[in-house]
């Protein structure tokens, strides 16, 4: 080989290698930029501070305002109570308590119902409202950077895995009898699967049901960049990769904590898997494969037609909570 031909293929070479660099440059940068939009409730780039996502937030709403929802939202407002913790962390956590219900309280029962991304506890009160029915004192936690819940960054659920244990902590601490029911919707849902899957989990939880969830935050993040950002496979799993290394420099933990197919296999309490069939925005796909990971006592799924992300029970109260009843009857017969 000639010294001109060695010359060129180094320059060639290192023209490759410098292209390489600038391309994972650049991808770290909209990785970076992925996180702010995401999660960085400070920055101006964040999801809810734009009018566009603020319209489909405040349509999704519409479209779950049905008369139940107008219902709970009132009694939810005129019995609230206030409560605080702290996450493990420091960051001072906010929840809202409602009392039973009807007639004959259960004793020592209580819900824990957890909202979605971008949500705040208003949201969950016809669920509450249903569970108050039922017997149960209800807990609707503000996520962490949520509502009144400190906090700069959002978990995910990853982070708020641990915020659901501070909580389901606060109800043992007062009530060594209690039995507790994780319910969550979205990210909410991730947060509960998430939470039963610890090794800490404690004895009084009892149950959890999870409405919309997806099968990780890493999956949901491709299934986003894919569909809704329309990047290309190799862009959009560089950008998931780059958006856990922000969170690990911002938060000190990164989305691989959100594998909620682990939580379910580790799961050792019933589940039930909700989802719309019509879900385009968390794919109705993950349930199957939530179930299917699940190696517990009970697991049960109900797919509503018709439904969008977190519409079931506005599409089909009737069969959405007949099978909440019938599940729990159980879960709780196993759990006593």
């Amino acid at each position: 080989m000639s010294l001109q031909t060695t010359t060129t293929v180094r320059h060639i070479g290192q023209g490759a290698a410098a292209s390489m660099a600038a391309v994972g440059t650049a991808t770290l940068a909209l990785g970076g930029l992925a996180y702010r939009f995401a999660c960085d409730t400070r920055s101006p780039l964040f999801v809810k501070n734009s009018k566009r996502a603020n319209e489909e937030i405040s349509g999704q709403l519409l479209q779950s305002n049905d008369a139940e929802q107008r219902a709970g939202s009132r009694w939810f407002d005129d019995t609230r109570q206030s409560l605080t913790t702290y996450s493990e962390d420091g960051f001072r956590l906010h929840a809202w308590v409602l009392d039973p219900d009807c007639a004959h309280p259960r004793p020592h029962t209580y819900a824990i119902c957890c909202h979605g991304f971008c949500g705040e506890p208003r949201e969950m009160a016809k669920y509450a409202l249903r569970y108050a029915r039922m017997g149960c004192t209800v807990i609707i936690p503000a996520m962490r950077a949520h509502e009144r819940s400190q906090g700069r960054y959002v978990g995910l659920g990853c982070l708020d895995r641990r915020d659901v244990m501070c909580w389901v902590n606060v109800i043992v601490r007062a009530d060594p009898d209690a039995s507790i029911i994780l319910h969550g919707n979205s990210m909410g849902a991730a947060a509960v699967m998430l939470a039963a899957g610890e090794a800490d989990l404690p004895r009084q939880v009892a149950a959890v049901v999870e409405d919309s969830g997806y099968a990780s935050v890493d999956d949901q993040l491709r299934f986003v960049a894919k569909t809704m950002l329309n990047m290309p496979r190799v862009i959009g799993l560089q950008t998931v990769a780059a958006m856990n290394f922000s969170a690990r420099i911002h938060t000190g933990s990164d989305f691989r904590a959100g594998d909620c197919l682990a939580a379910a296999r580790r799961m050792p309490i019933p589940l039930l898997c909700i989802h719309g069939l019509d879900d385009t925005m968390v794919p109705h796909e993950f349930m199957d494969r939530i179930a299917s990971a699940y190696r517990g006592p009970l697991c049960r799924t109900l797919g509503v037609r018709g439904a969008g992300h977190t519409l079931a029970a506005s599409t089909a109260p009737d069969g959405y909570w007949r099978t909440v009843s019938r599940f729990l009857q159980t879960a709780f017969a196993m759990h006593a």
